[in-house]
């Protein structure tokens, strides 16, 4: 009896084991194939960058910075702006001239130069007579990257060709076949001209108002005049607001006005068409493709008295009002009802000027 118990009790402690042995080894396994799994998954960190710098993809320097874990926003900054700018007008955050090449390089944290030295220099490369060799190979001459090689040649031009020779242009433009305009410069309010006692400024490549608690409102007006065209304003602000966009102002006739604003009773918001006096001519009652908390982009054809406008991409609708064949564009910010201040923060203007429509004849003879 004692024996069966000791027999009973040596293959019990054994199943334990095997069922702890297997248990251990299937959480092994399920680890590696997790782990693979993320592996697979983890996106590429320059992806983003690739939706419209696809030669990145393949290109020498993109590639070995990347396999050492540097991807493009470490030199160019994260670059929200000129990621989201559909008309490809904003640059990354930081670009580097050819000047500035080897320093931007010679980094500390990346490409240190040696003792007492700023710049990183053949000398501190890991083999040095390869570099010698390529100097005598290619010195004088023109790499397929298109850079010559000379003594004072820079990193890029020995190493990939990390460089967009031609200005890629956005859809919009490859289908209109024609060059939009910044109506606004960058930095300062050269072509523009207020009225009212609304205040505007420019800082860091934006245009500012500041409606103070005893402002009632004001406009800023292009000094130019525009008859047909296409117009896309990138803004931000903080809600609530009563701000728009004047289309074609002349005179005492401002024109249609597209609202920045929210109204709850009845329902309009952001992108719909005001006439002044008259009240609302189109009705926006999406409120959900305003981003209250990053950049919108109003953008509008006008064609005579026609007036079709998008918000961040989505059809806002097609309304005709009858007014100035030619005006000025406008910025416009009053007062609201709830707040004391208001501020619209606006980044780009850009403008796109429409010939007019080829008249349609007839292909049948007169007889």
């Amino acid at each position: 009896m004692r024996s069966n118990t000791q027999t009973n009790l040596r293959f019990l402690g054994w199943l334990l084991i095997c069922v702890a042995f297997v248990w251990v080894l299937s959480a092994s396994l399920a680890g590696e194939s997790q782990a693979e799994k993320t592996a697979d998954e983890k996106p590429n960190e320059n992806s983003k960058c690739y939706v419209c710098h696809l030669s990145l993809k393949t290109e020498e320097i993109s590639m070995v910075h990347l396999e050492a874990g540097i991807t493009c926003d470490e030199c160019h900054g994260p670059s929200v702006e000129h990621m989201g700018d559909e008309m490809l007008m904003t640059e990354p955050d930081l670009l580097f001239g050819r000047s500035e090449v080897d320093r931007m390089c010679s980094n500390p944290t990346c490409h240190k130069a040696g003792t007492e030295r700023y710049v990183y220099g053949f000398e501190d490369h890991i083999d040095t007579e390869a570099v010698e060799t390529f100097y005598k190979k290619w010195e004088g001459r023109i790499r397929p990257n298109g850079r010559a090689i000379t003594a004072k040649s820079v990193c890029t031009d020995c190493h990939g060709t990390h460089n967009l020779a031609t200005k890629m242009e956005s859809q919009l433009q490859k289908d209109q076949g024609a060059e939009w305009t910044n109506a606004f410069n960058g930095r300062d309010l050269s072509g523009w001209r207020p009225s009212g006692d609304a205040s505007w400024i420019v800082e860091q490549g934006r245009i500012i108002s500041d409606l103070k608690a005893n402002s009632k409102g004001g406009d800023l007006w292009t000094e130019a005049l525009y008859e047909d065209y296409q117009l896309s304003v990138i803004f931000r602000n903080a809600w609530p607001i009563r701000a728009g966009i004047w289309l074609r102002a002349a005179d005492l006739d401002k024109g249609p006005r597209i609202e920045i604003f929210d109204r709850d009773k009845p329902p309009a918001y952001t992108g719909s068409v005001l006439v002044s006096g008259k009240g609302l001519a189109l009705v926006n009652l999406r409120e959900d493709i305003v981003d209250r908390e990053g950049w919108n982009t109003i953008s509008v054809e006008a064609r005579g008295d026609r007036f079709q406008v998008w918000l961040n991409g989505e059809e806002v609708g097609v309304v005709r009002i009858p007014g100035p064949a030619k005006g000025r564009i406008g910025l416009h910010i009053e007062k609201h009802a709830r707040l004391r201040t208001a501020e619209l923060c606006v980044r780009e203007v850009l403008v796109q000027r429409l010939g007019q429509p080829e008249e349609k004849t007839s292909t049948l003879s007169k007889e």
